[in-house]
């Protein structure tokens, strides 16, 4: 798989004939659709790099606290 999520070499699988089976069929539908899904993360990246370097970013401080210590409290090791 690529960076993007997206499978490498070459094209989305086509799905299956009559002779595959469900499973195979669903796999190739899914490859397709995520050959066709936009690279979301690629675009927020985008975002948050513009807002950074014009200096609009102002994340919620006390949103990011949270989860920190959220973080913290569910680790399997506390």
């Amino acid at each position: 798989m690529s960076k993007s999520g997206k499978p490498c070499g070459g094209d989305a699988p086509k799905a299956a004939g009559q002779n595959g089976t469900a499973t195979e069929h669903l796999v190739a539908v899914a490859h397709e659709v995520l050959a066709e899904t936009p690279d979301i993360r690629s675009e927020k990246l985008k975002a948050l790099k513009r807002q950074l370097d014009t200096g609009t970013y102002h994340p919620d401080e006390e949103a990011v606290a949270e989860g920190l210590i959220r973080e913290y409290l569910e680790k399997p090791d506390r």
